[in-house]
C-alpha cells in the first residue's frame, strides 16, 4: 500500500519552472524582436528630397516677346523699373516638409513620408517666381522681399504680392495651381490683380509632380510679367 502511494507521487508533481528556464525564455524573446526590428528597419526606403524650380526648356504657352520691349532690361535710354516679389503666402495644408498629394475624393490629403520638400514651398516659391519673372522680362532686376539682402518694400518700383490657395495634385492625375497675385506701387496701392487657375499633368511619380508644380509656377510668372509690362510708364 505504501509502496504504491511513494510510486504515484512523482508522477503528480507539477510546478513553475525554474528560473534558469525563464531566464532563457525571455532571452529568445528579445533577440528575436530585436533582430525582427533591425530587419525592418535595414528595408527602410530612404527619403529623397526635391526641390521647385522652372523646367528645363521653358513653358510652352508662356509670354513671348517681352525682351525686346523697354522698360525692365536696363535697355539703352529705358528706364530700369525694381520689382520685388513678395510677400507670397501658401495655404497652411502646404507649409510642410513632405510633398501633399490629393486623394481621389478631393477631400482627403496624403503625406508622402519619404518624398519631401528640400526647402519650405513658402521660401522657394518666391525666389522661383523672381527668377521666372526676371527671365519673362528679359533679365530685369528683380528681387525677393522681404530678402537677406537690402531689398526693401519702398526700394521697389512695383511689388508682386501672391496668395497660393492650392499647388497640389494626384499621382497620375493633374497638378492645380490656384493663386491670386496683386502689383502694388512704392505707396502700397494696386496698380493689377488677377487670379490664376492652372492644370497640369502630375506624370506618375513625385518628381513628375514636382516638375508640373515648377511649370505652373512658371506661367504664374509670365502672367505676372506681362501685368508688370503693362503698368510700366511708356518711353
Amino acid at each position: 500500500m505504501n509502496a504504491a502511494v511513494h510510486r504515484r507521487g512523482p508522477a503528480s508533481r507539477s510546478g513553475p519552472l525554474p528560473a534558469p528556464v525563464l531566464l532563457a525564455a525571455l532571452w529568445a524573446v528579445l533577440l528575436l524582436a530585436c533582430l525582427s526590428l533591425s530587419g525592418c528597419a535595414g528595408s527602410s526606403a530612404a527619403t529623397r528630397f526635391y526641390l521647385l524650380s522652372r523646367p528645363a526648356g521653358g513653358v510652352a504657352g508662356g509670354v513671348s516677346g517681352l525682351s525686346g520691349r523697354p522698360g525692365v532690361s536696363g535697355e539703352s535710354g529705358a528706364p530700369q523699373a525694381r520689382v520685388a516679389v513678395g510677400p507670397v503666402s501658401v495655404a497652411s495644408y502646404l507649409d510642410r516638409p513632405q510633398i501633399v498629394t490629393r486623394e481621389g475624393d478631393g477631400v482627403r490629403l496624403g503625406l508622402a513620408e519619404f518624398d519631401r520638400w528640400a526647402e519650405p514651398l513658402a521660401e522657394s516659391l518666391p525666389r522661383v517666381l523672381a527668377e521666372d519673372i526676371s527671365r519673362a522680362l528679359g533679365g530685369g532686376r528683380v528681387l525677393v522681399f522681404p530678402g537677406t539682402g537690402a531689398a526693401r518694400a519702398e526700394d521697389a518700383d512695383i511689388r508682386v504680392a501672391v496668395d497660393v490657395n492650392r499647388l497640389d495634385g494626384s499621382l497620375g492625375g493633374t497638378v492645380v495651381l490656384d493663386a491670386w497675385w496683386a502689383l502694388l506701387d512704392r505707396s502700397g496701392a494696386t496698380l493689377r490683380r488677377g487670379r490664376v487657375v492652372e492644370r497640369r499633368a502630375a506624370g506618375g511619380d513625385y518628381a513628375a509632380m514636382v516638375t508640373a508644380q515648377g511649370a505652373l509656377a512658371a506661367t504664374l510668372a509670365d502672367t505676372v510679367a506681362a501685368a508688370v509690362r503693362e503698368v510700366l510708364p511708356r518711353p
